[in-house]
């Protein structure tokens, strides 16, 4: 499957995803309350620390290898099986603990432990899904994404509805996980076979053992501050951070999420060409900056009344984490794309490097910030971001001698404009007298259209031509 054919369909299976999960997503929070999200996103967290553990990195192994796809498989299922069964156990029996030590909340306990089946689902499935993306058959995986994206919330809605609170969002979750299991067993014609070669499980088990580390560091890039902050102001404070920050995260990868799996599979396969990976990470930067920055700015700026008009009066301070997440997630997605090319490149530990090399730092930010109030940890998050990309764009220089410096000067320029035309447009709005929730959300539209109009005209032919040459097409 060509390039351009996996992009169209990975991009129609997100978009069928992230095109009902806000709907979905902002009739539950208008049903539910802050403290019931913050409830699930306690289980949520605990269920995404264990996948670095059961999954042990073999997905990424599995779609990188290119010989022994079918030992590789097998490999990757019974380590994935085993470890699943394995961590399912410790999880249900130390739910308890777990709920009381970090959330002090026993209304955990019961959720993690029901939700312990989702570990088993998700490595039940996990080796047909990776298989599907090294073939690059997105148009399969398009129909298990756009078929299983709606039972969550028909499960869910009803159930928030007539009261049943978190345990709504449980079900919801289990239900999209068990059809998701069924669909991909019924599409993939490989079935697990009693084989473990230890001469493909060993290279196997090495880099699936760095992905893995690199996970981990990743999920306390993800989930650490979470932690933080349920830890030391409560489950509705959790369930107003997770939520503003899942909203905010939304926008990000519905546009970005399609091209991940796609350019990992392209970029492993002109890995050992390093002249033109390197011209292909740094058009990467340059078309991500392009989106992700001016939505950011236009999302904070506007993040007040869109939050109100969106959530309603019981999500008060939302708006403050949506607009300042939303800054973190454009400037992260920047470099978002690095630890695939560092995978892709056959050096995984590049990014389990980067990551730890920063994760002390964010850890000592986080437990001094949070000292300071709410407020001040929501800023802080925004001011590591930007470290992590300098961070990123240095590293990209000693690995692969790209242009650092031009790519720093490239971001800037653009978030600086996209904040003058905000900024104009929000004095515009104030001087007419309109402050109504409707007439600022016309604001923000029109300075989304000022903004997309200008780097059309500006930057068409440009990056037209980066997109081509990430597609294996020479640009003219």
């Amino acid at each position: 499957m060509t390039l351009v054919h996996a992009l169209k369909w990975s991009f129609l299976a997100e978009l069928a995803s992230k095109a009902i999960t806000p709907i979905v997503f902002i009739v539950l929070a208008r049903l539910l309350t802050p403290e019931d999200f913050g409830v699930m996103s306690a289980a949520l967290m605990v269920i995404a620390f264990s996948q670095i553990f059961w999954e042990a990195g073999m997905g990424k192994a599995l779609i990188q290898r290119q010989t022994d796809v079918e030992d590789a498989a097998n490999v990757a299922f019974w380590v994935n099986l085993c470890l699943g069964l394995l961590i399912a156990g410790l999880l249900f029996w130390g739910a308890q603990p777990i709920a009381l030590t970090f959330f002090k909340d026993p209304r955990v306990t019961a959720v993690l432990q029901v939700m312990t089946l989702q570990v088993l689902l998700a490595a039940l499935s996990s080796v047909q899904t990776a298989l599907l993306q090294k073939e690059m058959n997105f148009k399969k995986l398009f129909w298990v994404r756009s078929t299983t994206v709606a039972l969550p919330g028909l499960a869910s809605i009803p159930l928030a509805w007539n009261g049943m609170g978190y345990w709504s969002l449980v079900a919801g979750t289990l239900t999209g996980q068990f059809v998701q299991v069924i669909m991909l067993w019924r599409m993939s014609s490989w079935r697990p076979a009693l084989s473990f070669p230890l001469n493909v499980a060993r290279p196997m088990g090495k880099f699936g053992a760095w992905v893995g580390a690199s996970g981990l560091l990743a999920w306390f890039y993800v989930w650490a501050d979470s932690l933080i902050v349920g830890a030391n102001f409560g489950i509705q404070d959790l369930g107003i951070y997770r939520v503003g920050n899942q909203f905010a995260g939304l926008i990000f990868t519905l546009i970005f999420g399609p091209v991940v799996p796609v350019l990992f599979s392209q970029l492993s396969r002109i890995g050992p060409d390093r002249k033109r990976f390197r011209t292909s990470i740094e058009k990467v930067i340059r078309i991500l900056t392009l989106i992700a920055i001016p939505i950011s700015v236009i999302v904070y700026q506007f993040s007040d009344p869109l939050t109100i008009f969106i959530f309603g009066d019981k999500w008060q301070g939302v708006g403050l984490v949506v607009g300042i997440l939303a800054l973190m997630h454009g400037f992260s997605w920047v470099v978002g794309m690095n630890g695939e090319a560092y995978r892709a490149m056959g050096k995984p530990s590049l990014d389990t490097i980067v990551t730890a090399s920063t994760l002390l730092v964010y850890l000592g930010v986080y437990f001094v910030s949070v000292k300071l109030g709410f407020d001040y940890f929501v800023w802080a998050r925004l001011f590591l971001s930007l470290g992590a990309l300098l961070l990123h764009l240095a590293v990209l220089q000693w690995v692969l001698s790209v242009r650092a410096t031009s790519l720093l000067v490239y971001i800037l320029l653009i978030a600086v404009f996209s904040f003058i035309v905000t900024e104009l447009v929000q004095m515009t709005q104030v001087k007419l007298g309109y402050d109504s929730v409707l007439e600022t959300i016309a604001g923000l539209i029109l300075a989304s259209l000022i903004i997309g109009a200008f780097l059309v005209i500006t930057e068409r032919n440009r990056s037209v031509k980066d997109i081509l040459y990430l597609i294996g097409n020479r640009a003219k």
